[in-house]
């Protein structure tokens, strides 16, 4: 029997000088490479429709905000002879507001391409445009707008500025392109609007955490003098204000609270709130048929329990 010659299962010579040979395999592998790109694909299909986009701008949802504390005061009249001829020092000082509060979104020019309107949906207001202003244009429109902002398009109110500051915001803002003239009328209408010839009286600012923290501890001393009263009235009970306060409160929390909030109030007050609304202050209805005299009775002996 003859032996037989000891082959490679592959003889990769041979397939070289016929590669025709693999053609049957051909489909597999083309299938596999297919459904592996398939698979890669549909995993990668949410990461790659991420819009990434680099803006430079802080991202102020990742910011915490709060009011600066700052003592209040009267803010000075506006001379409004300088609203029609400002002086290059006006103008000057516009241009350091406006770069402080207007062009990260405004952009340097006015051209409403500043790093942080690229995010905002409309896009803030290119002053070189002469269409499309919600306000309007004129200076009268002009001062609306940062007074009182508008909501709809992202823009905020400018009222913690001085009016002085916000006009030479608008003075620097007219610099970027030709605007109405300044009218005697529309400076009348800002003055009859907003009082601006007679100065205004700005209240002191403190932060919010540091307001909610005095709003707590004011709650707190409240608390302390209606449960304090509540103490007294039980050791008092034979008194005959304690007897008539028994008979018609319905509420004593809510009695006692308006005392502990202001213990300077007078009697017309408290019988004027009593008789508009009894059961808000922690009474029966039928308070209201009770005789002055009694009612009189009532109210020393709750500012005595408040002592």
């Amino acid at each position: 029997m003859e032996k037989q010659k000891i082959r490679d299962e592959i003889d990769f010579k041979e397939l070289l000088r016929s590669p025709l040979r693999l053609y049957g395999w051909f489909f597999v592998y083309f299938f596999l490479l297919i459904l592996a790109f398939g698979i890669f694909f549909g995993h990668k299909l949410i990461p790659i429709s991420y819009n990434e986009q680099n803006v430079s701008a802080t991202d102020l949802t990742n910011v915490k905000l709060d009011l600066v504390e700052k003592k209040g005061g009267i803010i000075p009249a506006v001379d409004l002879g300088s609203v029609i001829n400002p002086s290059k020092e006006m103008i000057s000082n516009g241009k350091e507001l406006y770069d402080a509060n207007c062009k990260s979104c405004h952009g340097d020019n006015g051209l409403g391409d500043g790093p942080a309107g690229m995010m905002l949906n409309p896009k803030p207001r290119n002053f070189k445009l002469i269409d499309g202003w919600t306000n309007g244009r004129t200076i009268d429109a002009l001062y609306k707008t940062l007074q009182e902002g508008i909501l709809s398009r992202g823009m905020a109110a400018y009222e913690y500025l001085s009016p002085s500051d916000r006009f030479d915001i608008l003075h620097y803002l007219r610099t970027f392109a030709e605007y109405p003239e300044v009218t005697d009328e529309q400076i009348n209408q800002m003055n009859t609007a907003y009082n601006l010839s007679a100065g205004t009286i700005q209240p002191n600012q403190i932060p919010v955490e540091k307001a909610v923290e005095k709003v707590l501890i004011e709650q707190k001393d409240i608390f302390s003098k209606v449960k304090n009263a509540k103490k007294r009235i039980e050791q008092s009970r034979n008194l005959p204000g304690a007897a008539l306060l028994q008979t018609y409160s319905i509420d004593l929390d809510k009695v006692l609270y308006l005392f502990a909030v202001n213990n300077m109030i007078t009697f017309d007050k408290y019988y004027s709130l009593l008789k508009n609304d009894p059961q808000s202050f922690g009474f029966n209805p039928s308070i209201i048929r009770v005789s002055v005299s009694d009612l009189r009775t009532i109210f020393d002996y709750l500012k005595s329990t408040m002592i």
